[in-house]
């Protein structure tokens, strides 16, 4: 194959390397975002358990403090039954002291099922907790390894952008622009190879005269618009 082949071969590969080094530069950030937002939404997640065990422990307390209350209505109550002037007296306070009875009954499961939520949030709080420590030091770690590849990877792509440019020097003219419109568009797919009278970006057969071109090192644009190039084992 001729040296235009082999500088266009080049080109794509170069290009190829150096889209994959700016994809790499661009993927830390990103990577490091989503971490962040993993963070947001664990510590949401944590603020809601706290406020639900807030909430528990509130409603606990008042539970407790309205059975204290009754439990002391009943022992007023008590002293008054013994205190009774009459039988119908006697019979009032009775039925108020098992009114009060039964609702304390209630109070006390009703407790005691406030008390099982708060248990059960209290878990659920630790181990949110927990999950906010973890995902804060996932993204801490994160954010460590990119900031120190960051260094590195920039200076790749400022030396494969050089080799780059460097490599475009075999075309000229429209050739040149033409070619530059469609790396701006597509990084490395602006070049499509050849595989034999296939081009491999559109999969639509090359003419005759497009194959003969390519061997003599004619620049050839393909009908999708891509600069068609020679791969060594055609």
């Amino acid at each position: 194959m001729t040296d235009m082949n082999a500088g266009l071969r080049k080109l794509h590969a170069l290009l190829t390397q150096l889209g994959e080094v700016r994809d790499e530069l661009a993927r830390g950030p990103r990577q490091v975002k989503a971490r962040e937002a993993l963070v947001e939404k664990a510590e949401v997640e944590l603020e809601t358990k706290r406020e639900a065990l807030k909430q528990a422990k509130a409603s606990a307390d008042r539970k407790a403090l309205d059975l204290k209350t009754n439990e002391a209505k009943i022992a007023d109550l008590q002293a008054k039954l013994n205190a009774a002037s009459s039988n119908k007296e006697f019979d009032v306070i009775k039925g108020q002291i098992d009114a009060d009875t039964v609702a304390n009954s209630v109070l006390e499961d009703e407790i005691l099922e406030v008390l099982e939520t708060v248990d059960r949030l209290q878990i659920a709080t630790g181990e949110g907790e927990q999950h906010v420590v973890l995902t804060r030091e996932e993204r801490d770690k994160r954010a460590q390894a990119v900031a120190a590849a960051e260094s590195g990877l920039q200076s790749q792509v400022k030396e494969l952008e050089a080799q780059v440019k460097e490599a475009e020097k075999i075309l000229s003219g429209d050739a040149a622009a033409n070619y530059r419109r469609l790396v701006e568009a597509h990084g490395a797919d602006a070049l499509a190879a050849v595989d034999g009278t296939i081009c491999t970006n559109c999969y639509v057969a090359i003419t005759p005269q497009m194959r003969v071109g390519l061997n003599s090192g004619k620049l050839i644009f393909c009908n999708c618009s891509r600069l068609l190039f020679v791969p060594v084992e055609s």
